[in-house]
């Protein structure tokens, strides 16, 4: 087929000329494996070059099909960059590559015919609509292409942003930049250059190097479900939080405590009204009301997605959320541990008797070796490593690692705070230290009374029943934080009573208030309690 249609360009049925047998073809890929499917797209996006200049507008239309029916194929192959890395290692690498080379393509072909097609409709009118839901389709590529960068930390491409403020800035100038027109014709809904523009900036400004990829996903898709309610300021108006040069290849940013002079053409923007409904989206999932609220996908856990919208209620806010602290420049190395599971075995084995081989007999995986992660940069309670690209990819934002300093044994707890990537480059992370005396401990849910059980609470305890383990980060005395702990996410409920034998004595605590939820833990308060 691709062989075809690089060939006998000149006939009328040819794809390549009409836009219906183009999309009789497109419409067979739809059973294509997505990598199948994009190599073939990718192949289309070559031939498309070939069209006559003058036929711009039929390039543009078979461009549209071949965005439209590539729509599924990218979504399931960046599902696989959602997943914990470890699921599909092998093939990791060239998947990426196959996806960043299409949408690639797909973003540049979009946004040179749009900018052709705009130049156009200066002299031919009836081209304008046409133009506009080029440049549209455009700068939605050009946001797809920055997610699957962000998705693996990587800064968004200068290019790209340079990119989309020339198509932004020629639909402006050729006064359509707010027309509203539909992308593609099997949508209902209806946007514009501007609100493209809007939702690519949004993406960028909700500080991506500091979520979990599953986050960045559900702030990509809230902000395509508010993008109508975003708000760009005409030139020499600084009254919202963030801001871009138009002139320039820089991504944008929170605007300075002193506005720019008005005559630099620095353009701000931000959430609007959109912010307010983001608000009201947070606290129907909060509230578990999921039937009522525009959810933005049950493909991903709910506190995922709670977790991803409380982050960006923050940082869409008028100040920032977070500062970093000053840093120093530092060396050595880091012994660090991966995963819930494996910090509570090594944090038990530094401060306990308790063997390596009591555990595996408990049912525990075997406890793995530390790897070794290069000391960056430090300050405040913050550590900055850089990864060894072997393995960069199993880490990721919001995991929470036990982290040991070279020449200590002490093992202190930390989350990882930030990342950041380079082609070919070692990941940089940012770990904030959330306890330097974490403790590991085995706490038992209590059983209360009149809770229906088959075992009693005299029985429970003796015997261990549903030992929990758990890590104290702080238990309040004399700490800058509330008592909290780390435990199991199905071991967690708000209220819920455990036991604990601490130095060699029997405690209580109840659970208070959820603070974070992970992917393999909950970060909760709690408060100590007499034994009732």
């Amino acid at each position: 087929m691709l062989d075809w249609i690089k060939k006998d360009h000149g006939h009328s049925d040819h794809p390549m000329r009409n836009p219906a047998e183009a999309a009789k073809l497109l419409a067979g890929m739809r059973g294509f494996d997505p990598l199948t499917a994009l190599n073939e797209l990718s192949a289309w996006l070559d031939a498309v070059k070939i069209i006559p200049g003058n036929d711009e507008k039929v390039r543009g239309e078979i461009l549209s099909l071949i965005q439209e029916a590539s729509g599924a194929h990218v979504s399931a192959l960046l599902a696989q960059f959602l997943a914990h890395p470890k699921d599909r290692q092998a093939t990791r690498e060239s998947d990426w590559n196959t996806l960043n080379n299409y949408v690639m393509g797909l973003a540049a072909g979009l946004c040179a015919s749009a900018r052709i097609l705009l130049k156009q409709s200066a002299t031919t009118p009836s081209l304008q609509l046409p133009a506009a839901a080029s440049a549209a389709r455009g700068i939605h590529a050009s946001r797809m292409l920055a997610k699957v960068y962000l998705l693996r930390y990587f800064s968004v491409p200068p290019k790209l942003w340079q990119l989309a403020y020339a198509v932004h800035g020629d639909a402006e100038q050729a006064g359509c930049a707010t027309t509203p027109v539909r992308m593609h014709a099997a949508q209902k809904t209806s946007t514009t250059v501007t609100q493209e523009l809007l939702r690519m900036l949004m993406l960028q400004s909700s500080s991506p190097e500091m979520m979990p990829p599953a986050h960045i996903e559900v702030a990509d898709r809230v902000i395509e479900q508010l993008g109508g309610d975003f708000t760009l300021r005409p030139r020499g108006v600084a009254d919202n939080p963030f801001c871009f040069d138009p002139a320039s290849d820089h991504p944008p940013h929170r605007g300075p405590a002193q506005p720019p002079n008005p005559d630099t053409g620095i353009r701000y923007f931000g959430a609007g009204t959109g912010y307010d409904a983001l608000d009201r989206l947070y606290k129907q999932l909060a509230s578990t009301r999921i039937a009522d609220s525009k959810a933005p996908g049950k493909d991903i856990p709910l506190h995922a997605q709670i977790s991803a919208i409380k982050h960006l209620l923050a940082f869409w806010g008028e100040a920032p959320p977070y500062i970093p602290p000053a840093r120093k420049s530092a060396m050595g190395n880091l012994q660090v541990v991966q995963g819930y599971g494996q910090i509570w075995q090594h944090l038990s084995q530094v401060r306990s008797t308790v063997t390596e081989l009591t555990l595996v007999e408990d049912g525990d995986v075997a406890a793995q070796a530390p790897e070794t992660w290069a000391l960056h940069d430090t300050g405040g309670n913050e550590l900055g490593a850089d990864i060894p690209q072997r393995l960069g990819e199993w880490a990721r934002c919001g995991d929470v690692v036990g982290v040991t300093m070279q020449g200590s044994e002490e093992c202190w707890l930390g989350v990882i705070r930030s990342m950041h990537a380079e082609p070919d480059r070692s990941l940089h992370a940012s770990i904030y230290v959330m306890s330097r005396h974490p403790q590991a401990v085995e706490i038992r849910p209590v059983i209360a009374q009149g809770e229906v059980n088959v075992m009693s609470e005299a029985a429970a305890r003796q015997f261990g029943f549903k030992s929990v383990r758990a890590i104290i980060v702080s238990d309040g005395a004399g700490a800058s934080q509330n008592a909290n702990f780390l435990l199991p996410p199905d071991s967690w409920e708000v209220g819920r009573a455990y036991e604990a034998t601490i130095g060699g004595a029997p405690c209580f605590l109840r659970s208070l208030q959820l603070l974070r939820h992970g992917d393999d833990f909950v970060r909760a308060t709690f408060e100590w309690v007499q034994q009732s």
